[in-house]
């Protein structure tokens, strides 16, 4: 049984609300439609459990990746045909969570470009909008692994950070490793009174603050 330690675990409501994509879209890319799987992009590191599905950190990023693409119009075919074509090239099972998406952005998605040759995203690589400075400002908030040269933690908000190595990859304070979900559950509960519960939880008004900030944000009803 694959272990959580490390990898991270999200059901798919709560991934697509941190990457930012439909919960109805999400699903299909994840765990397709029909016997048949239909519509299905990624492998994911975790297996299904009958008809539930979860996703690993990296499976998150990767994800993150496929709704920018997605929302500058790129096809999902030719998605499709990139994703399959880094993999291989890169060499690895999660090639939208690779460090060279940012270090070296223009250069990876110019050869794929060549390799897939598929003239809509030409389009969108060259035009006023290129790829990379599409992807850019997600990608600055993660990570990278020095020695998997893959996603290692994403920080995806103001003093908030999935790290699959702490609580299992749930959104928490950097600074202190509380759960925004713990904190602003306790926030609620408590008169809206930050004071006492950075008192109760030995963690900074400012923290509670950040953690209310996100859960306010990314709480469900707020996906794309």
């Amino acid at each position: 049984m694959k272990t959580l330690v490390g990898t991270g675990s999200y059901g798919i409501p709560e991934a697509s609300r941190f990457a930012r994509v439909n919960v109805r879209t999400a699903s299909r890319w994840i765990a397709g439609t029909g016997d048949d799987r239909r519509g299905r992009l990624f492998k994911t590191d975790l297996p299904s459990v009958g008809h539930r599905h979860a996703v690993s950190f990296l499976d998150l990023v990767d994800l993150l990746v496929v709704g920018r693409f997605r929302d500058e119009g790129v096809s999902f075919q030719t998605v499709r045909r990139v994703y399959a074509r880094l993999r291989e090239s890169l060499d690895t099972p999660h090639p939208f969570s690779h460090r060279r998406l940012l270090t070296d952005g223009t250069t990876i998605f110019m050869q794929t470009l060549d390799q897939v040759g598929d003239e809509h995203l030409h389009e969108v690589l060259t035009g006023q909008k290129a790829m990379p400075e599409i992807l850019k400002p997600y990608l600055k908030q993660i990570e990278y692994a020095d020695d998997t040269q893959t996603a290692a933690r994403w920080n995806i908000a103001p003093g908030v950070v999935l790290d699959p190595a702490r609580a299992f990859g749930k959104p928490i304070i950097a600074s202190e490793g509380t759960t925004t979900f713990v904190l602003a559950r306790a926030y609620w509960a408590n008169g809206e009174d930050a004071e006492l519960v950075a008192d109760l939880f030995d963690v900074s008004p400012e923290s509670v603050h950040q953690a209310v900030a996100f859960e306010g944000e990314f709480a469900p009803g707020h996906a794309a």
